[in-house]
């Protein structure tokens, strides 16, 4: 993806956040009797990022103090981070843990901080309108497979995949951040744009795991197409649903946040926090599967393309119910009255009557099929068929 580069120095305050600055770590270990414990050369998870430098001689109760490990993951090591506050910190295995003897150690984190930057990635697909759809994901999730690796390689899916699509109707603007203060910062600087442009928003994370079904998470307003589209395939049973909850998740919490409250949503496969592999060296790419990022891509796509065709209807004459007896579309002789053995091609043809006056109903320049289902209650396949048929007879633009 040929991205635009944004850089944030450190110390720049954006909103009520700095800038960090920029962490250096060249090595980290611990040691005993001059054998390594952990060493962040063989898994670079094994040092709390963002740790303060030490070198110092330590007793086993002092060192304990530094140590994070899970008790009931004995042969796991977790992902910590401390980014806004300083600390220092070593992570290993807990069965690796509770072996360590009452003797002296050598824990050891060369470490440095130096002003540097914040860098974000935009890059655009330009559509025949203003209207815009971003697609987002983020990078600072070092080792982590599920839960980093995944996000950009749908991104990179769904850019190819949109690239080749003809007469696209929205925008497509794909953002590439570390999380958080990353999406900040994009807010800072595509504000305007976004609050005036911005149709709805994906948040891609979390889509190698092995679940079967996509789960969305919908934005604060919960109207927005994409939530729409969600909520029914949702009732259909295609997809998980989520309601928008502020105390968790990704980037979204910050687009959906008080006024600001932008129309983007997250997708996921299997979710965050909601497995043990989560932000440990377990997250691997045996727990990460390339068939199911491949599958996420496919997924997604079909759903944005579906979105970028649900145009709003409008009819070519606007006021008052069509006369559709003239059309051969509505029945000659009026009568409530039918055979308890009709047959299904008559079944059809009053349902898809219904259907029709659903539409002409409705088609007001504010309304899609996907409205028009969900008012009337057909689904889409059959709406689309007869939308098919108002177009043929010059009903809808």
């Amino acid at each position: 993806i040929k991205f635009k580069k944004f850089k944030y120095p450190s110390g720049k305050k954006i909103f009520d956040w700095v800038i960090p600055k920029e962490w250096v770590i060249k090595d980290a270990y611990i040691k005993a009797h001059e054998k390594n414990i952990i060493d962040i050369n063989k898994n670079n998870l094994h040092v709390l990022n963002y740790s303060h430098p030490i070198n110092k001689k330590l007793s086993l109760f002092k060192l304990n103090k530094y140590i994070h490990s899970i008790e009931n993951r004995p042969n796991t090591i977790p992902y910590s981070t401390s980014y806004y506050k300083p600390n220092i910190g070593f992570c290993m295995q807990h069965a690796k843990r509770v072996k360590l003897k009452d003797i002296t150690y050598h824990a050891v984190i060369e470490s440095s901080f130096k002003n540097g930057y914040i860098l974000n990635g935009v890059s655009k697909l330009k559509g025949f309108t203003k209207k815009t759809i971003l697609i987002s994901s983020y990078l600072c999730h070092p080792s982590m497979a599920n839960n980093e690796l995944s996000g950009p390689l749908v991104m990179l899916g769904l850019y190819d995949k949109i690239k080749k699509w003809q007469n696209r109707r929205y925008n497509y603007l794909f953002l590439i951040n570390p999380e958080t203060i990353g999406s900040i910062c994009f807010i800072k600087t595509f504000q305007k744009t976004l609050q005036k442009n911005l149709d709805s928003g994906l948040v891609l994370t979390c889509l190698g795991g092995p679940n079967k079904k996509l789960s969305y998470k919908k934005s604060r307003i919960g109207n927005s197409s994409l939530d729409k589209i969600f909520s029914y395939l949702n009732k259909n049973n295609k997809v998980i649903l989520r309601d928008f909850d502020p105390t968790e998740g990704s980037d979204e919490r910050q687009y959906c946040s008080s006024e600001l409250n932008l129309p983007v949503g997250q997708i996921a496969r299997t979710v965050y926090g909601k497995t043990t592999q989560y932000h440990t060296s377990d997250d691997n790419k045996n727990y990460m599967k390339i068939s199911q990022v491949m599958n996420s891509i496919d997924q997604i796509e079909k759903i944005l393309k579906i979105n970028d065709q649900l145009n709003p209807l409008k009819r070519f004459l606007p006021y008052c119910e069509l006369q559709l007896g003239k059309r051969n579309l509505y029945p000659n002789i009026n009568s409530h009255l039918t055979r308890k053995n009709s047959s299904d091609k008559i079944l059809n043809s009053r349902k898809q009557l219904k259907i029709m006056q659903y539409i002409l109903s409705y088609a007001d320049g504010k309304n899609n099929i996907l409205d028009i289902s969900n008012l009337s209650g057909f689904k889409l396949n059959e709406i689309k068929k007869v939308l098919d048929i108002c177009v043929k007879k010059k009903l809808i633009l």
